[in-house]
């Protein structure tokens, strides 16, 4: 995992994708964002990043949604294209979560 297993104290926030300092992640965040083809690669650093931001803490302790957060949950972990990554983003949306 490139993405470290760390979150924000006190309450277990997940680390913001621009925090990472390869920039490997923001390019690949800008690229799909920006409609253009992700190379696996990029499609694996964004599926990444969502499964570390899905399971931070501080989406326990919000309290709504555990049906759903545990739907993204296990959903992040089979993120292997652009489109399961979008479905997956609206899944987050739809429970006020929103990793970028």
């Amino acid at each position: 995992m490139r993405i470290p297993n760390i979150y924000r104290p006190p309450m277990g926030l997940p680390l913001n994708w621009k925090d990472e300092t390869s920039g490997k992640l923001r390019s690949a965040i800008f690229r799909f964002f920006s409609s253009h083809k992700l190379s696996p690669e990029e499609i694996s650093l964004i599926a990444e990043y969502c499964q570390h931001y899905i399971n931070a803490p501080c989406w326990d302790a919000a309290g709504g949604f555990p049906d759903e957060l545990a739907a993204l949950r296990q959903s992040a972990n089979s993120l292997s294209s652009v489109s399961d990554i979008s479905q997956w983003i609206n899944g987050c949306l739809e429970i006020a979560i929103d990793p970028f």
